[in-house]
C-alpha cells in the first residue's frame, strides 16, 4: 500500500478517533505507531510517534474531510502540525529514522550538546517541543541580569 501520513499525534487515543471517523466515511486508514522505534533510554518520552495513514488514492478526499472536521468540530486540536507549512508529516526527534548513528546523537542530546526538535519532512523546518524563555541580553547580545532597583533612602555621597 502506498501510504501517506495525513496526521501525526503524540497519543494513540487521539488518532483512533480519526481512524474511526475515516472508516465511517468509507476511507480505510491505518494507525502506525513509531514510538518503540523512537524510544531510547537516553531521551525522555518520544513525541509525534503516532501516524494516521491513508492510501494515496484516498488522500484528497481525506484531506477535504479533515479540513471540514477541523473547522466545524475542532477534531484536530491535538494533531501536530508544522508551524511553518501546516503539514502533519512530522518526526520527533529529527534524527530517529534518518541519522546514521542515532544512539551516538542521543548521547550528545542527553549531554546537552544539542537539542532534540520536531522535524517537518515536507518543508524541513525544525522547532523545539516547547517554547524557550529568551535570556535577557545587553545591547551587544551578551547575557545580562536585570538590574535590581536601588533601595530608597540610600544616596551616594
Amino acid at each position: 500500500m502506498d501510504a501517506i501520513t495525513v496526521l501525526t499525534y503524540n497519543e494513540p487515543e487521539d488518532a483512533q478517533i480519526i481512524v474511526k471517523r475515516l472508516a465511517d466515511a468509507g476511507i480505510p486508514s491505518t494507525l502506525h505507531d513509531e514510538r518503540k522505534v523512537q524510544k531510547y533510554w537516553f531521551i525522555s518520552q518520544p513525541l509525534a510517534g503516532i501516524k494516521v495513514q491513508v492510501h494515496k488514492a484516498d488522500y484528497q478526499r481525506t484531506k477535504d474531510l479533515l479540513e471540514k472536521w477541523g473547522t466545524e468540530e475542532n477534531l484536530l486540536t491535538n494533531a501536530i502540525h508544522c508551524p511553518e507549512c501546516g503539514s502533519s508529516e512530522v518526526d520527533y526527534p529529527q534524527f530517529t529514522r534518518k541519522f546514521i548513528l542515532p544512539t551516538f546523537y542521543a548521547v550528545i542530546c542527553k549531554l546537552g550538546m544539542t537539542r532534540t526538535e520536531f522535524y517537518c519532512t515536507h518543508c524541513h523546518y525544525t522547532w523545539p517541543p516547547s517554547e524557550r524563555v529568551k535570556e535577557h541580553t545587553d545591547a551587544l547580545g551578551w547575557p545580562s541580569r536585570p538590574k535590581a532597583p536601588k533601595a530608597a533612602g540610600h544616596a551616594k555621597l
